[in-house]
């Protein structure tokens, strides 16, 4: 079959990046045993394995950050990201199969919607991977920040100031908290004013409670006042919005599971009609008329289910 040929290269491209990323996981897991076998034997000093494992991983975070830069184009936020590029690229790959062997081997569309698909997929697989990342690092910093503010409200009454409450907090809080605050304590390491460093630091996550916390400290070191009875009480706002977002999200649990519901009964009938019934649907799949009807009917489900997420996440937020 011609969807077979052209999915060959693709599948020998897949097995030879798998291969290439064991081949190179085990090289990094081998010169690490090696070198703290070497650590316990007191072996003579040797830079070759330490130079070449600082290389590997060297190479891996640069293409891992450019990765990143470009699958996340105009994404909200990507500070939580942590791309893998073996996991991106074998998910880009295998959604390109999928959508290949979908449209174009199963369903016959015609070859420019097939392309046009298959594009998409593995474009989009790694920015959903990414994103849903992203997604599960804010809920973390948003749950665990309440309990952050409260801290550092605590250091600042008993005499500490607000750079050295930073500092602990970047060292002793969960992640991804305190990959936050280490971010803030390494522009003051450098010379920064607190309240620069916290005014970028929240411009880069760009999350609400955190931009409120760097007005505050700001607001502070510009007109003075008790910061940290106003740590305390931003505490409170902020478990308050949460309390408040988590209301929201159950009463319209309903009407999510509605829209799932509907937006995917489309795609049930149509599989249980190729399943019962093949030649029902073929003029749809085969005469140029149908094919019209067909794209235009898809876009018009994509634009509905992304205009309802739209309003369920305007609502939840």
């Amino acid at each position: 079959m011609d969807w077979t040929l052209a999915a060959t290269p693709v599948l020998l491209i897949l097995g030879g990046a798998t291969l290439l990323g064991v081949l190179a996981m085990n090289r990094r897991t081998k010169l690490e045993i090696d070198h703290r076998v070497g650590l316990v034997a007191k072996a003579p000093k040797s830079s070759t394995p330490a130079k070449a494992d600082s290389w590997l991983k060297g190479a891996s975070g640069t293409l891992n950050n450019r990765l990143r830069r470009v699958v996340a184009i105009g994404a909200a936020r990507s500070w939580g990201m942590k791309p893998n590029a073996f996991v991106l690229l074998i998910a880009a790959t295998l959604a390109g199969i999928a959508a290949w062997s979908l449209t174009h081997a199963a369903l016959g569309l015609p070859l420019w919607f097939a392309i046009l698909v298959t594009t998409l997929a593995t474009l989009m697989a790694p920015r959903v991977i990414l994103l849903r990342q992203q997604k599960k690092v804010d809920g973390q910093f948003n749950d665990l920040f309440p309990g952050t503010a409260d801290s550092v409200a605590r250091m600042l009454r008993a005499g500490l100031p607000i750079s050295t409450a930073v500092h602990s907090v970047s060292v002793e809080a969960p992640p991804p908290v305190n990959m936050v605050f280490k971010m803030v304590d390494d522009q003051t390491e450098i010379g920064a004013p607190i309240e620069e460093a916290l005014d970028s630091v929240s411009q880069q996550i760009g999350l609400a409670d955190f931009r409120f916390f760097a007005v505050a400290v700001a607001l502070q070191h510009a007109t003075g006042g008790n910061l940290a009875a106003t740590l305390e009480i931003l505490s409170d706002i902020v478990r308050r919005r949460r309390a408040v977002r988590l209301k929201a999200k159950a009463a319209t649990s309903e009407i999510r599971v509605t829209a799932y519901v509907v937006g995917a009964l489309p795609f049930l009938i149509v599989g249980a009609l190729l399943l019962v019934q093949p030649g029902y649907l073929t003029p749809l799949f085969a005469d140029p008329r149908g094919q019209v009807i067909l794209s235009i009917a898809v876009g018009l489900l994509l634009l509905c289910g992304v205009t309802m997420r739209q309003l369920m996440r305007s609502v939840s937020n």
